[in-house]
């Protein structure tokens, strides 16, 4: 929030904002809380104010988990109706409400909170939620008129901004909570799977598999082999599916380690991030910082290459009959691009860190067309790397390109196999391979 220079700069003026609806409950229950009752005492000391309030507001009233100064009932209770809220202007504003004498200020001046609770003066700053939605106001309150100085206004906006920190804390912790609660779950249905399997390996793998999903104008095939070395689980593992907005999300990544560990990690990353990604619309820089956070958040021990892309279509690529490829690369290997006239573009873009490793590090966004007949390919780093013939990433995609070149005719599986069938016998690491292939609007699907 920008700090005021004076109180003319922060007085709310009726219609300034277009009004934006009351939050439907409040992030807290109506109960005294340790921090925010120090914000109210800070207020007082530092504003030299009777009352101060830490003010959350819903739809049909407002609720104090920081108070101090309120006559009864209302300390008790720690909630009044709307009737008796002048913070409620500051959230339906979106904006600081200043007011030196209540009873002459159009806004508020029929506000049953100046007989009822003796609201004559009030200056309410905006408390912010992780969202970024105003919820309440850090306000102060005196019973006679006052004119508010340039540096109480400037006291009030730095103490709402450590406010607002504070909320915007506990609602991360509360969504990592929520996001550890589902990957725990996810291992829960996977630990009961491995009952009724004999091959642990296998059934990992098995429980890890995405249903891919179906569209009107996109074909997506996957293809999943295991090393061949006994015993040896992997980490690797795609994802594919339909988000609200419209999008289609693919994603490809590799854990490290060969072990049930690195099996389990696997499955913690791809549950969070399948979560992360649908949960809004949001280019997938910022999803996988959001892996990043949580990962260091929730102490998950691991590292893992990971590419995560949105094939999106707005108003103007739909004129032009064209898709659009968004990605982020996180150190995993470059995904390509099958054209329709059987030209191949490796899409490699500047390398950044791995998940894991650094939970502030910088995600970027990459992004190419995808016009019709065209086919996007993502993969592991199984397909083009082996190690017992000393075969290099930049050979193996060499050979990669040469197979893919002039083959954009063949069907989706055929052309996976036709990758597939350069891997050479007892190969020492796992392959994934995801394709994705844009079919032309309004035309038909091939059989």
């Amino acid at each position: 929030m920008t700090s005021p220079v004076g109180a003319a700069a922060v007085t709310a003026v009726p219609g300034a904002l277009p009004a934006v609806p009351l939050p439907a409950a409040a992030p807290l229950p109506a109960a005294s809380d340790v921090a925010f009752e120090r914000f109210v005492r800070l207020v007082r000391r530092q504003l030299g104010v009777p009352v101060a309030l830490v003010s959350l507001v819903t739809v049909d009233e407002q609720l104090f988990p920081g108070a101090a100064g309120l006559p009864e009932p209302w300390a008790t209770t720690r909630r009044t109706p709307l009737s008796h809220s002048f913070c409620q202007h500051v959230v339906t504003s979106r904006e600081p409400l200043v007011v030196e004498d209540a009873r002459e200020h159009p806004l508020v001046r029929d506000n049953l909170a100046i007989p009822d609770l003796n609201v004559i003066a009030y200056a309410g700053m905006p408390l912010v939620d992780v969202d970024g939605r105003v919820i309440g106001s850090l306000c102060a309150i005196d019973g006679q008129p006052r004119r508010w100085s340039d540096e109480d206004l400037a006291v009030l906006v730095d103490l709402a901004d450590a406010c607002s920190s504070e909320l915007q804390l506990r609602a991360m912790r509360e969504r990592a909570g929520q996001a550890a609660a589902l990957a725990a779950e996810q291992w829960r249905r996977t630990e009961q799977l491995l009952e009724e399997r004999s091959s642990v390996a296998e059934t990992l793998q098995r429980a890890m598999l995405t249903h891919l999903p179906e569209s009107d104008h996109l074909e997506v095939a996957a293809r999943y082999l295991a090393a061949h070395a006994r015993d040896q689980v992997g980490g690797d593992w795609y994802d594919a599916f339909l988000t609200p907005d419209g999008a289609t999300v693919v994603a490809i990544g590799d854990t490290s380690g060969h072990d049930i560990s690195a099996a389990a990690d696997m499955g913690q990353l791809r549950t969070l991030l399948r979560g992360y990604a649908v949960d809004r619309d949001e280019p997938p820089s910022r999803t996988m910082r959001r892996l990043d956070q949580a990962m260091a958040t929730l102490s998950i021990q691991t590292l893992a290459t990971v590419v995560l892309a949105r094939i999106e279509q707005d108003a103007e690529d739909a004129a032009r009959g064209l898709r659009r490829l968004r990605w982020t690369n996180a150190g995993h290997p470059a995904p390509v691009l099958l054209h329709a006239d059987g030209s191949v573009e490796v899409l490699r873009t500047p390398p950044e860190l791995l998940v894991g490793v650094d939970p502030d590090c910088r995600r970027t966004d990459h992004v190419v067309p995808l016009p019709p007949g065209s086919t996007l390919l993502l993969h592991s780093d199984g397909l083009i790397e082996q190690r017992a013939t000393r075969r290099s990433i930049d050979a193996g995609t060499a050979l990669l390109v040469e197979r893919l070149t002039g083959q954009a005719h063949l069907p989706l599986e055929a052309l996976i196999d036709r990758v597939l069938d350069a891997l050479p016998d007892g190969r020492e690491d796992d392959v994934v391979v995801l394709a994705v292939r844009m079919h032309p609007e309004g035309g038909p699907r091939p059989v």
